[in-house]
């Protein structure tokens, strides 16, 4: 198979991800050889699986993480189907933060080299996100398939960075801290403030104010000093009284609990011993004599 000095890119699966990046290929002057969709779109670049050549040096999945295996079979049942060509001189690439290369086995076997490559990025919607910038982990057994992807990544305006397939789950357990539960936890934050008889659009705004200097001080002056209020004068009485408030809102409470237990172990507090005191009293004897107490009627019941 003849190779250019570009290598060239089939995207399977046009979903988030797929769209930002066929529109980052397309700016750097390399488009999609193919997009292969289930079904046929008005894209004149999209074909369906039936359609699909696969031929291009490298093929990236941009599909769901639980569709990868699946997806990986088809392309090595694809090329088997075309006189029996296999995939040598290909690299299969998936995006998943979360699985190794080792999903990619069946691809493996018919002579591809495998990757994943994960940008450090946010996709929720098909709106196209730039990648100028945007860091990516990569995942690359073979050294040859590693330097054409970093090469790519870097085209793209990506920075590329080695992670490990026994650190996968842990490295995107920490994406998901960074940005969706990050979003979990604002999005409860605006929750509270409503409760305390914020409307909606003055929460938002009290709680953008916040969030937004505090990430800005966080990521030039470092955790220690960015972090204040009561945690870190030690102020246990004014701590008691939040949980004491959000009492009657279990899950907010319970968020709360389990930041402030990770701020008093991991932040510069004052007052830590009250602290703790503090927080373990409020794992609510209460709440567990009601809960024994419904316990007891629903076994009597």
């Amino acid at each position: 198979m003849a190779r250019s000095a570009k290598p060239d890119v089939s995207i399977i699966g046009l979903g988030n991800w797929g769209t930002s990046l066929a529109a980052a290929l397309s700016r750097a002057g390399t488009p999609p050889r193919e997009i292969v969709v289930r079904r046929k779109r008005s894209k004149p670049s999209t074909v369906t699986w039936n359609e699909a050549r696969l031929d291009a040096r490298i093929l990236w999945l941009c599909v769901p993480d639980s569709a990868i295996p699946e997806a990986a079979a088809q392309i090595a049942r694809r090329r088997a189907s075309f006189r029996g060509q296999g995939l040598h001189g290909q690299i299969v690439v998936h995006s998943s933060g979360a699985l190794a290369v080792d999903v990619l086995d069946s691809v493996s076997r018919a002579g591809a080299a495998v990757a994943s490559v994960h940008p450090a990025m946010t996709f929720p919607t098909r709106h196209v996100v730039p990648l100028d910038g945007v860091l990516f982990g990569v995942e690359a057994p073979d050294p040859a398939a590693r330097r054409i992807l970093d090469n790519l990544i870097r085209r793209l305006g990506g920075q590329p960075f080695n992670i490990s397939s026994r650190n996968k789950a842990l490295y995107h357990a920490a994406g998901t801290l960074a940005s969706p539960l990050l979003v979990s936890e604002l999005t409860a934050a605006i929750e509270a403030a409503r409760l305390a008889g914020l409307d909606r659009r003055d929460a938002i705004r009290w709680v953008e104010s916040l969030a937004t200097a505090t990430s800005r001080n966080l990521f030039t002056r470092g955790p220690a000093r960015s972090f204040s209020g009561p945690f870190a004068r030690g102020d246990a009485g004014t701590i008691q009284l939040h949980l004491q408030a959000l009492q009657k809102h279990p899950i907010l409470a319970a968020l709360y609990r389990s930041l402030a237990v990770y701020a008093v172990d991991s932040l510069p507090v004052q007052n830590s011993r009250a602290l703790v005191q503090v927080l373990r009293t409020s794992m609510a004897p209460e709440s567990n004599q009601r809960g024994a107490k419904q316990r007891n009627r629903g076994m009597t019941s």
